[in-house]
């Protein structure tokens, strides 16, 4: 009986303990607001931003190209002609039997031409040479005959059929034409915006992004996205005191889903995102937004960007009357509101299932803290386990080891596995959004925040694994 819970808590060992490590290791990193910001800083977001809006020129030149010559819908009527005139051309060939005809008279030519040879082994005399080009020659002229008394007996059928392909040609060519001129405009109009904006863009994002980047990181990203995610973190490690607060209640008499009665809710600290920083000029502290003034400034202060006024252009504009209209156009129905550099928010209010679900969240975060102490007793716990139950303390030793280190190697294996799949998500998984700027942003965003979770993971069952070896051959050891 002890032999079978040997085995059995052994079994449950090399289960249990990188589960219990895995999820201690989530939890610590869940309630690390460095890990988040580390997150952040490494999607280069400036970079983002610029593309994006490049990619938002791209359209208005294609727009563009589209009010000024409609070319999307001109190449349907080019393709309906197009097609209409081949269909006519291949009604011709076949009535007026081109095919055959220009077949039998190629081979016509060819045999003419052809010359015999003293060595040529298939015909041993010239004379029988001879013989057989007459005799061929006259088989070739007669199925040519043949064709043109055909054409002579049915030319009123062949030549209407002509006429309907020379017609169909005729306006195929107009179209053709007009297609022509239009590709030519709407390439005139991309290599101008393209000469204006594209071609300089991609070399000034290379030398201003870096130092914009740097501006970001340290101005808002340390500072005031850093207290954001702070407030978030203290309010969902503390669940306890936020029921005392009455920001977790069940609320009377709600009716949700058609249903009256009892429903959670939990109501989330309001959010504010301040763009507006503080720096300091001169010895005197001011207040700047972010985009609009400091990235403008840094621009202005670059020497050697190609169209500086460009992305001075583009970045004045996130703090206009306008784009704070066109944000809030799109941030209408996520509670947000954009204001004087400042997104709001609501009362944010989660009810129902999803509260239910992030109060369960909120217990397992608010013992985050002792999750390590935690993962530390339950390996000490199984090895205490297996020494007891061993037959002798060194076997105890030796297969606590293997225990360790077999578990920790398939946590090696799988984590290197999952990062080389993050490199490449695609292979695997299908697309969430048709845009190809989402989805870039979208990978780029699994693979930084996987590296950030399996980096740690790895190293900790790395050093594990180690252990577990050197402890299997003490064990070992006579």
């Amino acid at each position: 009986m002890k032999k079978i819970f040997f085995y059995l808590i052994s079994a449950i060992g090399i289960a249990a303990i990188p589960i219990v490590i895995t999820i201690s290791i989530l939890l610590t990193l869940a309630v690390n607001e460095d890990f988040f910001i580390s997150i952040i800083k490494r999607l280069n977001l400036i970079e983002t931003f610029i593309v994006t809006k490049n990619d938002q020129i791209e359209k208005d030149i294609q727009k563009e190209v589209e009010k000024e010559t409609d070319i999307s819908a001109f190449k349907d009527i080019y393709e309906s002609f197009k097609t209409g005139y081949e269909d006519k051309l291949v009604a011709y060939k076949i009535i007026n039997k081109s095919d055959e005809f220009d077949k039998l008279d190629k081979q016509i030519d060819e045999l003419d031409d052809l010359k015999w040879k003293k060595s040529d082994d298939t015909f041993k005399t010239k004379d029988e040479f001879n013989k057989f080009k007459k005799l061929k020659m006259n088989d070739l002229k007669d199925a040519l005959k043949e064709i043109k008394d055909y054409r002579k007996e049915n030319k009123k059928a062949i030549n209407q059929t002509e006429d309907e392909m020379d017609d169909a040609e005729d306006k195929f060519k107009d179209v053709q034409k007009e297609l022509k001129k239009k590709e030519n405009k709407a390439k005139s109009i991309i290599e101008t915006r393209r000469g204006e904006f594209m071609n300089e863009m991609h070399y000034d994002i290379g030398k201003i992004e870096p130092l914009l980047t740097k501006d970001f990181n340290s101005l808002f990203v340390d500072k005031e996205l850093k207290s954001i995610i702070k407030v978030y973190m203290d309010f969902l490690t503390s669940r306890q005191n936020q029921i005392k607060a009455g920001n977790i209640y069940e609320a009377k008499f709600n009716v949700d889903d058609g249903i009256v009665g009892n429903v959670k809710k939990i109501k989330l600290p309001p959010l504010k995102v301040n763009l507006r920083v503080k720096i300091k000029e001169n010895g005197i502290e001011k207040e700047k937004n972010i985009l609009s003034e400091v990235f403008v400034e840094r621009i202005n202060e670059t020497t050697g960007l190609k169209s500086p006024w460009l992305l001075t252009r583009i970045f004045k504009l996130s703090d206009s009357w306008l784009a704070e209209w066109a944000i809030n156009s799109k941030l209408k129905d996520s509670g947000l509101r954009l204001s004087n550099g400042v997104i709001r928010s609501d009362s944010i209010i989660v009810s129902g299932e999803q509260a239910e679900s992030l109060e369960k969240g909120m217990m397992a975060l608010s013992i985050a803290s002792y999750a390590p102490y935690i993962a530390i007793g339950v390996v000490i716990f199984c090895i205490i386990l297996v020494l007891i139950l061993s037959s002798n303390i060194r076997n105890g030793i030796r297969t606590s080891g293997l225990i360790i280190k077999f578990s920790s190697m398939i946590m090696v294996i799988g984590s290197i596995a999952a990062i080389i799949v993050s490199i490449r998500p695609n292979i695997l998984f299908q697309p969430i959004f048709d845009d190809p700027i989402k989805s870039i942003f979208l990978d780029k965003v699994l693979f930084i925040t996987s590296l950030h979770i399996l980096i740690p993971i790895l190293v900790i069952f790395l050093a594990l694994s180690f252990v577990g070896g050197v402890l299997s051959k003490i064990g070992k050891t006579k």
